[in-house]
């Protein structure tokens, strides 16, 4: 009997320990939802204990629900349906990320983060949410879940909803307190898919994308629990789901950081393995250069690592091709009265077209008219040809360099010649002749600055600053900073702000590319506005210039995603003789800088009275916009007034006028970002200019 009772009390402490062990398994972890900051707007909010809701309509009048669940046990999104009926369900947020060290400032672009000795640490997502804020802005409806972290990384997660859209955006805000780091994040979505199990534990998941060259690819999944690696044209990878189709793409411009090639690597992927299928994007760790700057988290700052999603209610070859409709199928419209220019690119194009013959057409040509380039200006002996020889092999290679350029020019394309130059002035800047110019970067005690040749007309031979800006104005030429403040500029224009040429208006201003990367700032290129707000606030008149800095390029590279273009205002395309007139209005700052999602055709700046500043704009957009900015110095500081413009929709044509208080004024500019980083603005104009 004894030992019978000794049994049954072990018996009851094992079910006593069961069912406790069973009662916590079962136990949820709520979620608290807040939603006393959302207002009354065309996307509603309700909350109960399990479960937050949001409804809205998209631009179909499609009515459209989210449901996300107020239990951590259970996936975040329970559903993302259409009429009724779910695309998505029982849905996760994935996300992981690699940080290194940044050496050289946070302006440095020949870093590579992982190679300092401490290397690479790697981080997966830690996501516990114990509460959820909800918020109106605009009309907008903001989704925030603490308890995000990520390695040394921690914040929130949150989604955004858009009006009249099923675009849907998820970010990851997070922040670290490290000093000097560098990053790289994947982000996607994994959700249940049950209707794609097929036996033996296979899947049959469809997959939709564009593949390298553009041609539109459908398969099924394989078997494997892995993610896939998708090299995609429009960075887009979509799946069949539910009822409808999910697309995941990312920022167009602010996800890839700088690089000095396009090649595609691989920014897209997707998993299918029991029962559950996942989409994302993701940046590969290295290029196999020692170049590779990675992104920016500088200590503090709020890092917004996000990812769009685009549902649909039709196949995923639909939805995919509207998620194109974003970067209009990555092209840079036309606007009537504009011309679009795309400067500074480095193709080794002469030795090439020299050894291949005058029927070449070089790769970059098609590849630049099919994205909606009009104009490119290159920059050819940069690390190839023979830009120092002082003897005729360098006359040989310029005079080839121009007859290639005006064979490749015709009434859709312009091919302007320039040199990337690099010596006697200082950092790296652009020279730019109206015309050829034969020139040598060097010359002997006994030489003449300008000879005669009976081949090449005059020949010219610099060796101080006096003489090389003693060539540009003879020869009508233009100078401009390359990539400022960075790479081979560090230090520049700074050194050179009081000297005789950086002040001449034919050293028309400094580059500006979306270089270095910092997701904590809704615009791209600070580095860029910084120096020539500065500049300006010297006094001096210089201007922006949209530059890409690139290699070569081919057809399967990824080259949208790292461009901007010049829209100059003048009436039509030059031909090669005549293709002054638009450096005279680059010069002027005849033009504005775009990313190709939003457009500025118009806009002007004027004095209003007093010391006011009157803005009138007009846009068009794809993606919703986010701000506008008018940014204006004084002579001593830069000063930004921000407009929120948290009530537009996608696919928008919008006009805005906004008065600026702004003391002592003397220059100012207009800038509008959208939602996923992309953006245009106006050079700088001067009061003392307005009427």
């Amino acid at each position: 009997m004894r030992t019978c009772r000794r049994a049954s009390t072990a018996l009851a402490s094992l079910f006593f320990l069961f069912t406790c062990t069973r009662a916590t398994v079962l136990r949820a972890d709520p979620i608290a939802a807040d939603i006393s900051a959302v207002k009354q707007g065309p996307i509603e909010v309700s909350a109960t204990k399990s479960a937050l809701t949001i409804r809205w309509t998209d631009a179909s009048s499609q009515q459209w629900s989210a449901v996300f669940a107020l239990d951590d046990k259970l996936p975040l999104i329970t559903s993302i349906a259409v009429g009724g009926s779910n695309v998505v369900e029982k849905a996760t947020p994935v996300y992981r990320c690699s940080t290194g060290t940044r050496t050289g400032g946070w302006d440095a672009f020949f870093d590579f983060p992982p190679a300092r000795p401490q290397g690479t640490r790697n981080f997966i997502q830690s996501f516990h949410p114990t509460a959820a804020t909800v918020r109106t802005v605009g009309d907008r409806v903001e989704v925030s879940f603490n308890g995000m972290e990520m390695g040394i990384f921690s914040g929130t997660m949150r989604y955004i909803f858009y009006p009249g859209s099923a675009l849907i955006q998820q970010v990851a805000v997070l922040e670290t307190n490290e000093p000097s780091i560098a990053y790289t994040y994947d982000a996607g979505l994994q959700m249940a898919s049950e209707a794609d199990r097929r036996p033996g534990i296979n899947m049959a998941s469809t997959i939709v994308y564009y593949d390298a060259e553009g041609k539109l690819q459908s398969i099924t999944s394989p078997y494997g629990s892995e993610r896939h690696t998708l090299q995609v044209h429009y960075r887009a990878v979509a799946a069949k789901m539910g009822v409808g189709s999910i697309v995941a793409l990312p920022s167009p411009h602010r996800y890839l950081f700088a690089r000095d090639y396009s090649t595609n690597m691989g920014y897209a992927w997707y998993s299918s393995w029991r029962g559950k299928v996942g989409l994302g994007i993701q940046q590969p760790l290295d290029d196999n250069t020692s170049i590779y700057p990675w992104m920016n988290a500088p200590p503090g700052t709020k890092q917004e690592m996000g990812i769009f999603f685009l549902l649909g209610s039709g196949s995923a070859n639909q939805t995919l091709d509207k998620a194109l409709s974003y970067t209009n199928k990555d092209f840079f419209p036309h606007i009537d009265g504009y011309v679009t220019f795309a400067p500074h690119w480095h193709f080794a194009f002469t030795e090439q077209a020299v050894g291949t013959g005058t029927t070449w057409v070089p790769p970059f040509k098609p590849g630049l008219e099919s994205i909606g380039v009009d104009s490119a200006m290159i920059m050819d002996f940069h690390i190839d040809g023979h830009p120092a020889d002082l003897t005729g092999l360098r006359m040989r290679e310029l005079d080839d360099y121009y007859k290639a350029c005006r064979q490749q020019s015709d009434n859709k394309f312009l091919l302007i010649p320039a040199e990337e130059a690099d010596v006697i002035l200082g950092g790296h800047w652009s020279l730019t002749f109206p015309k050829p110019v034969y020139w040598l970067m060097d010359r002997k005690a006994n030489e003449s600055f300008a000879t005669p040749d009976p081949k090449y007309g005059t020949v010219y031979r610099v060796h101080t600053p006096e003489d090389m800006w003693k060539l540009v104005q003879v020869e009508h030429g233009y100078a401009y900073q390359t990539h400022p403040r960075t790479k081979g500029s560090t230090g520049y224009p700074d050194k050179i702000l009081n000297t005789a040429y950086f002040r001449d208006p034919q050293y028309f201003g400094t580059g500006w590319k979306a270089m270095p990367s910092d997701l904590s700032s809704p615009r791209l290129g600070e580095r860029g506005f910084r120096t020539v707000d500065d500049v300006n606030n010297l006094g001096l008149h210089k201007v922006m210039l949209g530059e890409v800095d690139m290699f070569q390029i081919s057809k399967t590279d990824e080259l949208y995603g790292h461009m901007n273009v010049n829209y100059v205002r003048i009436p039509k395309l030059p031909d090669f003789d005549h293709y002054k007139v638009l450096l005279d209005a680059v010069a002027r700052g005849d033009s504005f800088i775009s990313t190709g999602e939003v457009l500025m055709p118009q806009s002007k700046i004027s004095s209003a009275g007093g010391d006011s500043i009157h803005v009138e704009i007009e846009t068009t957009s794809t993606f919703p916009l986010r701000i506008a900015e008018v940014v204006w110095g004084d002579g001593k500081s830069t000063h930004t007034e921000q407009f929120e413009l948290d009530t537009t929709h996608e696919f928008e044509k919008r006009a805005f006028q906004w008065n600026v208080n702004a003391p002592a004024w003397r220059w100012a500019r207009v800038a509008v970002w959208d939602i996923a980083g992309g953006g245009a603005f106006s050079n700088p104009v001067w009061r003392e200019e307005q009427k």
